[in-house]
């Protein structure tokens, strides 16, 4: 048929089908080239593929073509991570012992609009002036609000004033649900004076005795983490935190983001 001799609904179905055509060759070298990467380079890659569904009304007619494409959009890892870090420093706090030279403890995370921090017993102590200064420089006081020795996490709960009385807004960090898997991305977070971050994979999931939940080891430099040092996913969610009874299972290990709650105070013959 000559070119010449289409109609202008016919025209626009035939640029749609060489569209298409030409998307799917596409979707599929890039894809191949991918498989023959280097692991070094196609490990911190995600691929995602994105549906896009188009519906063609010819001029005067009520029948309708639909015509489905698909496209593969290369995300680097890198971009997620920097996404994620991005996201759940607001919720980062570094913890002081209030005295005239404040003494760094570690690290916490809020974990509610209210100002609750979770940090790691060991860092807190029985220290009782405490000073939390949060990701925009605000520094409020705070108390200890619970002390759990089974997990090793520790509750603060901060001042909502400032001392010239300036009221604080909190932003609680998202907790990710679910169990996190074998090799799966991690980034911790770290830093006494400035932030730092690592990345890694979960290694394993060390049982608890008593049937509590597993710890999560990761295979970051036990150097790096500090007492409270968060652990987070690709997608900014907490999944765990440092505590001194996940590192007594594996210096690189975390305490899962399910003990990552409000505590209940132990009574004086559960401390004794």
């Amino acid at each position: 048929m000559d070119m010449e001799e289409l109609s202008k609904s016919q025209i626009v179905l035939l640029t749609l089908l060489v569209s298409f055509v030409t998307s799917i060759a596409t979707g599929i070298v890039t894809v191949s080239l991918m498989d023959q990467a280097p692991p070094a380079i196609a490990q911190t890659v995600n691929r995602i593929v994105e549906r896009t569904v188009e519906k063609v009304v010819p001029s005067g007619q009520t029948a309708s073509s639909v015509v489905t494409t698909e496209k593969t959009i290369v995300v680097k890892e890198s971009e997620l991570i920097a996404k994620a870090v991005e996201k759940v420093r607001p919720s980062l706090v570094h913890i002081y012992a209030s005295s005239s030279e404040p003494v760094f403890l570690g690290l916490g995370i809020i974990v509610d609009a209210d100002g609750d921090v979770v940090s790691d017993v060991s860092a807190i102590g029985e220290v009782k002036n405490i000073m939390i200064a949060l990701a925009d420089g605000t520094r409020v006081s705070a108390s200890p609000a619970s002390r759990d020795s089974k997990s090793g996490v520790a509750t603060l709960r901060a001042a909502t004033t400032t001392a010239d009385g300036k009221i604080v807004q909190f932003t609680p960090a998202t907790l990710s649900v679910g169990s996190p898997t074998l090799g799966q991305t991690i980034v911790v977070l770290s830093g006494k004076t400035i932030s730092r971050i690592t990345d890694g994979l979960v290694t394993a999931l060390i049982p608890r005795d008593e049937g509590g939940v597993a710890v999560i080891d990761t295979n970051v430099s036990a150097d790096f983490v500090m007492d409270g040092s968060p652990l987070i996913d690709t997608e900014g969610g907490v999944i765990g935190v440092s505590t001194s009874v996940s590192r007594a299972s594996s210096p690189a290990a975390f305490m899962p983001t399910s003990v990552l709650v409000k505590q209940p105070e132990e009574s004086p013959a559960a401390t004794e």
